[in-house]
């Protein structure tokens, strides 16, 4: 069987993502569905995924379930540092320069 992949390239940087297939897969994501503070509050995830079949498209299920979460996880650190780079370089031009470009 097939292990599901992926591939990031971004003029800076080029990730593949490699599902482990040795390893446990579930369909519910980690990256997906409610956060844990509105389930706390009491929501009710109705979509909530239900569990992988016990055959070769359940695995595969569950894999890529694994794989978005891998992806989420890489790009929203991704674009957290994006953004203190560029809160830092605003910071720094304010400082240095006296200059806010939000003004007119």
């Amino acid at each position: 069987m097939l292990t599901p992949s992926a591939e990031y390239e971004a003029p800076d940087l080029k990730k593949d993502f490699i599902v482990d297939s040795t390893v446990e897969h579930t369909t519910n994501g980690q990256t997906t569905g409610p956060s844990d503070h509105v389930l706390q509050a009491g929501a009710v995830d109705r979509d909530a995924p239900s569990e992988a079949s016990q055959n070769a498209m359940g695995s595969l299920r569950s894999q890529l379930t694994t794989l978005q979460d891998d992806i989420n996880v890489f790009l929203t650190e991704r674009m957290k540092a994006q953004s203190n780079e560029a809160d830092l370089d605003v910071e720094r031009r304010l400082l240095d320069e006296g200059v806010d470009e939000d003004s007119d």
